[in-house]
């Protein structure tokens, strides 16, 4: 409501705000009962006489706005208010303490303080020079204008919020102070509380010290108590005790300071501590990040005992996820009762072997993160990356994988709606499932076998969702950041041990793998010179053709393939056989020419030393040494013609080969 011309008008939308109804208002003013004084416009609202309205509802107009005369006068004042730039720059340069500044709430209050007495001080100057052209008779007397001022304020401090008293004659010392020796004094509108130091009860550096101390004990102890052990020493001291909102206020203000005391080092560095913002790697295989989730999926379980046994429920599964942030694909997972460095290691083999399925080779990634759990004995596994970058301790902000389970649980597994155990303990009581209803369907629960079943369908439409993306990135990879997996390096890292140790026979490396006989052996000649030792075996269960022979001290590694059988009849031969067959030949024949070579090495050293040391005559050293004819020379030319030998007859076997088999068929 407001006044206009000097008559008293309420607005269209104060009007048929319950009043009376929009088709009403029109009647009547269309019919001439209501006198509309201001017609709308934009940003203009519609207006109309107050006492043109009829009996009922001028009664409840002013029913509802109690003494309308007056509100519509307060909105004049507030009218001519101007909000006082000079005082918002003042109180935004105002230091507190020498550091604090006001609040922006304070900082509003004063600057509309300011401004109120600034057109309290309008109206006095147009009052006086009114008074000037019409004589002394119309005087304006000072205790009604304050009267009428504050009577003005709580409606202003709806437009305004203000800190001015309402209180004619203290609002008027206020104005008295505010504009003495007629420059505004900003300051006087400043709390006593900002500006009298000497007021504070905690405010010398030793009694500042002294409650930080108390706030940040290790025992974290609350508000009431820090003032009961502070008062303690104010009572030897002289000091002015406090209550607990003042701990409160200084635990808030210092809170930089004591938290690290009050909650540890930890939910320091999480919540007071700078955190490093990073942007997600820019194609696959540059970053992987793992850790175990709970799944929060129920499953019961069934134990034997005495008296027929006994059925557990409210057990969950814990899932190891190797995640890739390029664009959060679950690379890798393994399942099991709890986390532990096997289960770790089943979660990597499944990421590399998974790459295989994607891109059609066996990859490697540049960087892998991880927590701190059993980080010793995880190290030589995660040395497949490049570089790797365990998380900080008890900094669990710094692994996107943390939010990713939270995002599975709420996608995923609420949709398990019969086993489906919450949010975790820590969540809100609304967030979670019906106990009760769990309690009285608990029949429901699935076994073991059926949640491993939902935690593959999860990964399973995970992936789904994420493959086209994950595999369109493959064509991202720097090529210097492509690292291919060798199959001895991934049987070194994931490969299972048999537990039993193999020595190299005549017919290769017999080894028992998962309850089945297998034969291995290698083409490399290096692995003929260890026939002596005995091998540690590590095999893929998913592909048993080739295996990894390890010596105990790990220093020797042989990759092993499975024998090629050939066949007994010549009549079962099969294509390849004949390669297959070429290869042993080729392989003994190297192993014959290296054993001559090493001999002829030998003979030489020892004709050398012979004649180096002329006094040797020991016939049991010159008899084994040399012939009988104490020559060596010749024995060496020996051993050349009969390896071109063997070379030549093995040539002509595989010359031969075909045509003797057909030779001898003719025979018969």
């Amino acid at each position: 409501m407001e006044y206009l011309n000097n008559t008293l008008c309420i607005s269209h939308a104060e009007l048929t705000d319950g009043i009376m109804t929009a088709p009403n208002l029109k009647y009547y003013v269309a019919s001439g009962r209501i006198q509309q004084v201001q017609r709308a416009c934009y940003g203009t609202p519609a207006l109309y006489a107050v006492e043109s309205l009829p009996a009922k509802y001028r009664a409840e107009v002013k029913r509802r706005y109690v003494d309308p005369e007056a509100q519509a006068q307060a909105r004049a004042f507030i009218d001519t208010i101007v909000i006082d730039q000079a005082a918002a720059s003042y109180y935004e340069t105002v230091s507190i303490d020498g550091a604090r500044g006001l609040s922006h709430e304070k900082r509003m209050q004063y600057t509309n303080s300011a401004s109120i007495l600034n057109a309290c001080r309008a109206r006095l100057m147009e009052a006086a020079a009114e008074q000037r052209k019409v004589g002394k008779s119309r005087r304006v007397k000072m205790s009604d204008f304050w009267a009428a001022v504050a009577a003005h304020l709580p409606r202003v401090a709806d437009i305004y919020p203000h800190s001015l008293p309402e209180n004619p004659r203290v609002l008027q010392r206020k104005y008295q102070e505010f504009f003495k020796g007629g420059e505004p004094h900003y300051e006087v509108l400043i709390s006593g509380k900002f500006r009298n130091k000497n007021a504070a009860r905690v405010a010398t550096p030793e009694q500042v010290a002294l409650i930080t101390k108390f706030i940040s004990y290790h025992t974290n102890p609350d508000c009431q108590e820090v003032a009961d052990y502070y008062n303690t020493v104010c009572e030897a001291l002289g000091w002015k005790t406090i209550d607990r909102r003042t701990v409160w206020n200084w635990a808030q203000r210092f809170g930089w300071a004591v938290d690290a005391g009050r909650y540890g080092a930890k939910e320091f560095m999480n919540t007071r501590a700078m955190q490093v913002k990073r942007f997600a790697p820019t194609a696959p295989m540059l970053y992987w990040t793992l850790d175990g989730w709970t799944v929060e999926l129920y499953y019961k379980k069934h134990t034997e005992g005495k008296r027929g046994g006994r059925t557990t429920y409210c057990n969950r599964m814990t899932v190891v996820v190797v995640l890739d942030p390029f664009n959060k694909y679950p690379i890798g997972y393994a399942t099991g009762p709890q986390e532990s460095p096997e289960l770790i290691k089943a979660a990597l083999r499944n990421a590399v072997n998974h790459t295989a399925e994607l891109f059609g080779q066996r990859l490697r990634p540049v960087q892998i993160q991880s927590d701190n759990y059993q980080i010793k004995v995880m190290l030589p596994t995660y040395g497949i990356a490049e570089y790797v970058t365990p998380a900080q301790v008890g900094n669990a902000k710094a692994k996107v994988i943390e939010p990713y389970f939270k995002r599975l649980n709420h996608k995923y597994a609420k949709k398990c709606s019969g086993n489906w155990s919450g949010y975790g303990i820590t969540s809100r009581k609304e967030s979670q499932p019906n106990l009760e209803w769990l309690n009285a369907h608990k029949g429901q629960i699935p076994e073991e076998a059926e949640v491993r079943k939902q935690i593959d369908w999860i990964i399973a439409s995970e992936r789904a969702a994420k493959r086209e993306a994950y595999v369109a990135g493959y064509g991202k990879i720097p090529a210097d950041r492509l690292l291919p997996m060798t199959t001895e390096s991934y049987l070194l890292n994931f490969g299972q041990e048999t537990g039993f140790k193999n020595a190299l026979e005549g017919s290769g490396l017999n080894v028992r793998l998962l309850g089945e006989r297998h034969t291995y052996d290698s083409f490399d000649l290096e692995f003929r010179k260890y026939a002596h030792l005995r091998w540690n075996v590590k095999f893929d269960p998913e592909n048993m053709h080739e295996v990894l022979a390890v010596s105990d001290e790990g220093d020797l590694r042989f990759l092993l393939e499975e024998k090629y059988q050939q066949p007994m009849a010549l009549a079962d031969r099969r294509p390849g056989d004949s390669e297959e067959l070429q290869r042993v030949r080729d392989f003994n024949n190297d192993l014959k020419r290296m054993v001559i070579e090493h001999d002829a090495r030998a003979t030489e050293t020892v004709r050398e030393s012979l004649l180096q040391h002329p006094d040797l005559h020991n016939p049991y050293v010159t008899g084994v040494l040399t012939d009988s004819r104490g020559q060596n020379k010749d024995r060496k030319s020996q051993y050349r013609l009969e390896y071109t030998e063997i070379a030549e007859e093995t040539a002509y076997e595989e010359s031969a080969g075909a045509g003797a088999a057909t030779s001898t068929r003719d025979l018969y």
